[in-house]
């Protein structure tokens, strides 16, 4: 109860009275109990506190944007890894939702984790999903959590093609860690909607001893058909980046593309052994 009430009312409030600098810091020690060093981190978590405050590269705004990455994607590796697109609106009075397929995903162009999946329209809420649509549009994720990447993006939101597998309750997304261009291991969120668990494995798809965030699954992921595919997309998609994360689906042994994390869990998230946030760390050299 106390971190909810921490995340709703005292946040918004340093991140009103901050600048971003101090707030990375509080919100660091509010997280992890720790000082943030910015002047040598040495953690995951820590350096990518670093990149959101000092590698503000312009270049970042088209591709956290779920529209304007698109055009990246499909210049770097290709159009048919793009998911298929209904549209892209301003407004909610722009979108027609009866010209709607039985399915469909919308998200917010200009935020992380804005998303509504409609399985079936029959059951779905149009009235909450609108409240919670202009929500999205009438604010700024970087004025809410400070995430720079996302400050100068256009409030918008698309509509896009409902991705299922057979025998999947739901689909899985395959989230490759990308360090100067080279995946190095990958993570899989299992049962989202119930008991959030994640895995990580390296890219021989062997079970990687730590967790982040959420709990280790007993179970085992699925290993992608075209897992050597997917790390050589990867590869192409990560190039230029000191780091990125890059996501891709697969489905019915097509790989499609989810989106380009630059500041995974806001540099936030607890590893599991602690001492991994350190091993990570160290993959990330911000030398280069």
């Amino acid at each position: 109860m106390l971190s909810l009430y921490i995340k709703k009312t005292i946040l918004p409030i340093l991140r009103f009275l901050l600048n971003d600098k101090l707030y990375y810091q509080i919100r660091f020690f509010l997280k992890f109990k720790k000082i943030l060093n910015f002047s040598n981190p040495q953690t995951f978590n820590a350096k990518i506190n670093y990149l959101k405050l000092y590698d503000r590269n312009e270049l970042y705004f088209k591709l956290v944007d779920k529209y304007e990455v698109r055009q990246f994607v499909k210049e770097k590796i290709g159009e048919k890894y793009l998911n298929k697109l209904y549209g892209v609106y301003e407004n909610i009075s722009d979108l027609d939702f009866d010209s709607l397929p039985n399915s469909f995903v919308i998200k917010a162009t200009h935020g992380s984790a804005w998303v509504l999946i409609c399985d079936d329209k029959n059951k779905f809420n149009f009235i909450k999903a609108k409240k919670k649509i202009n929500f999205w549009l009438s604010n700024n994720f970087y004025e809410l959590w400070g995430e720079w990447v996302y400050k100068s993006l256009k409030p918008r939101f698309i509509c896009e093609k409902f991705l299922k597998n057979k025998n999947e309750a739901s689909i899985l997304d395959y989230k490759f860690y990308c360090f100067n261009g080279e995946p190095k291991f990958v993570h899989v969120d299992l049962d989202r909607a119930n008991r959030h668990e994640r895995n990580f494995y390296d890219l021989s798809w062997k079970r990687m001893p730590f967790g982040l965030c959420y709990p280790q699954s007993k179970r085992e992921a699925k290993k992608p058909n075209q897992l050597k595919l997917m790390i050589k997309l990867a590869k192409k998609l990560s190039s230029d980046f000191m780091f990125v994360r890059v996501d891709f689906y697969e489905i019915k042994n097509q790989v499609i593309f989810g989106e380009l994390t630059f500041n995974p869990g806001n540099g936030l998230e607890l590893f599991s052994p602690e001492k991994y946030d350190k091993q990570i760390g160290d993959l990330l050299n911000l030398d280069n």
